[in-house]
Parts: structure tokens; sequence; C-alpha cells
């Protein structure tokens, strides 16, 4: 996108258009960029019946 467009869009229309046209999408990929980089949170302790995950390693 051209920065001189941007720029005379914002002079001539209203700054709520430059928010949802640029803003919303920008907030909802870095939103759905993070999302996507999460790393899944380890459980410390087993639950009844099933074997702590250092058994679970071959000898």
């Amino acid at each position: 996108m051209i920065y001189a467009s941007v720029s005379a869009h914002g002079a001539t229309g209203t700054w709520l258009d430059e928010i949802l046209e640029l803003g919303v999408p920008l907030v909802l990929f870095i939103g759905l960029w993070w999302w996507s980089t999460r790393k899944e949170k380890k459980k410390a302790k087993s639950t009844p019946g099933t074997p702590a995950p250092e058994a679970d390693v071959k000898k």
C-alpha cells in the first residue's frame, strides 16, 4: 500500500475509516500470529493411573 494514498485518504476522509481499514486487520493478524506461536504448557503432575512422563523413557 502506498503511503501517499493512505495519508490522502486520511486527509479527506475520517480517521475512523483509517482505523477500520488498517488498524483492525493489523490487530487481527498480530493476534492470530501470537495465538499460533504459543507454547503448550507441560503438566507437572500425572493423573492417577497413568505413569509419570519419566517412566515413558526407553531404557
